[in-house]
Order: C-alpha cells, then sequence, then structure tokens
C-alpha cells in the first residue's frame, strides 16, 4: 500500500490569501503615496530653482573680441561664484527640510517605509530639478548667442551654476534627517509613555509581586472588631503558648478566646 501520509497538503484557500496579502489595498495605497511624494518634491524642486535664479548673484562680463568671441569678468575677485553655491546650499536645507516635515505628517506617520523611501528619491529628483531649472531661468540658453552677437565693451551677465556637485546632497540629507528625527522622538515618546514594572505584566498576582511572597490570613483565625478601615482586624499566628496560636475576639460571644480548639 502507498502511504500517503507523507504528501504535502494541497494548495488551498490559505495559500492564496497569503499571496493575496502583498497587494493588500494597505499597500496600494503607502505605494500610491510614495509616487505622489516624489512627484511633489520634483515640483518643490523646480519651485526652488526659480527662487535660486531670483536671489543668487551673477558674474558680470564685458566683452572683448568677437572673433572669436571672448569675454572676461570684470570683477577677477568676485564672490558671485561662491555666493551661488552658498545660497543654493540654504534654499536645499529649507527645502529639503520642509518636503521631510510634510511627508511625515501626510504620508510617512500613516504608511511607514515605502513614502519614507520616497522622500529619499524625492529630494534627489528636487535636488537636479533645482539645479536644472536655475539655470535655465537665468539665462543658460541664450548666453552663447549673447556672446556671439554682443559688440565689444558690452556688459552680460552669466546664468548662475552649481559650481560643487556636492551640494546635490543637502536636499536628501535635509528630507531624511527631518522625517527620520520626528519618527525618532515619537518612538521615544510612545516608549515612555508604556507601562513598565511587574505591575503591569499580564497575569501578574498583586500579591505577589515583592521578591518574597507576601503572607496571607490564617483560616483558623477569625476577624475581630477592633481597629481597621471597617471596623475589622485580621489577626496573624504568632508565636504563643498554645502551640503557635493566636488570641483572637469571636464576633460571636465578644469573649477573648483561643485561636485554636482546644486552647486553656
Amino acid at each position: 500500500m502507498t502511504d500517503h501520509s507523507m504528501r504535502p497538503p494541497p494548495a488551498g484557500p490559505a495559500s492564496h490569501r497569503a499571496v493575496d496579502t502583498r497587494f493588500s489595498p494597505q499597500r496600494g495605497r503607502a505605494l500610491l503615496a510614495a509616487v505622489l511624494v516624489v512627484a511633489g518634491s520634483a515640483v518643490a524642486g523646480g519651485a526652488a530653482g526659480l527662487v535660486w535664479a531670483a536671489v543668487a548673484p551673477r558674474v558680470q562680463y564685458q566683452m572683448y573680441t568677437l572673433n572669436p568671441p571672448t569675454a572676461y569678468a570684470t570683477n577677477s575677485e568676485t564672490s558671485a561664484f561662491i555666493a551661488a553655491d552658498g545660497w543654493y546650499c540654504f534654499i536645499a536645507l529649507a527645502g529639503g527640510a520642509l518636503l521631510g516635515l510634510l511627508a511625515y505628517l501626510f504620508a510617512i506617520r500613516r504608511y511607514g517605509p515605502l513614502p519614507m523611501a520616497g522622500v529619499i528619491l524625492g529630494a534627489i529628483a528636487a535636488a537636479y530639478a533645482a539645479e536644472w531649472l536655475g539655470h535655465q531661468a537665468s539665462g543658460g540658453p541664450g548666453f552663447n548667442h549673447l556672446l556671439a552677437t554682443s559688440r565689444p565693451g558690452t556688459y552680460l551677465y552669466a546664468p548662475i551654476s552649481l559650481g560643487s556637485p556636492g551640494a546635490l546632497a543637502f536636499w536628501p540629507l535635509a528630507a531624511a534627517a527631518m522625517a527620520g528625527g520626528i519618527e525618532l522622538v515619537a518612538v521615544m515618546r510612545s516608549r515612555r509613555q508604556e507601562p513598565s514594572g511587574p505591575a503591569a505584566m499580564p497575569g501578574m498576582d498583586s500579591f505577589t509581586t515583592g521578591p518574597y511572597p507576601t503572607a496571607r490570613p490564617d483560616p483558623g483565625v477569625t476577624d475581630a472588631p477592633q481597629g481597621g478601615d471597617n471596623g475589622h482586624q485580621v489577626t496573624w499566628p504568632e508565636p504563643g503558648r498554645n502551640g503557635g496560636a493566636s488570641q483572637a475576639w469571636r464576633p460571636d460571644s465578644g469573649l477573648p478566646g483561643s485561636g485554636s480548639p482546644g486552647s486553656n
């Protein structure tokens, strides 16, 4: 006879449910939130590029010859080259921090790690969008045409450009620091609010929370109508003359008697 006990069970509804959980509505909403974060970050980077083109200083040139077209900076010691990079870094820090804050409030705290990855990708897209659009908005496409057609002695302003490519990293660094910092503070605050200690553990008896078991009343000793909050006081067995029994007031007679039978 063939033993069928070692055959694996056929795939049933449980296996289908396990596969379906990968494409749950919650996962779909998280993916959509991540895509929206990336798209919104790219748009914000373009707006930041326009701001960069408006506030960053530009280097002034003067035409000398037309064949070949040659221009020289009017002030060779100008700080406009460095100032343009400085303004880009400042805008990147502010823009990246704002992206991280908005992404956490509207996406990360609801859907978790997928929008967080979208923040990083979106901040990188914003960095390149700000650099490209800032250069275009400051006259980058037509500057070579001006060099070729301007007469000698004409003053020209060069379009802004990013001299240090490392400044692009300020966007994702600021965004990740803001979103991750808020998440870290939220986790630490929730852990502080959680109850701790033996009393908070489920199934823990309130009489045995200490290192030693708590004494319980002796079933052979009754209550006495003296003292206490409720007019009764429990007496505990103490070493005595009558085999360790204690004296207790009996509520039925009101007379002192022995805590154990046969006492004198």
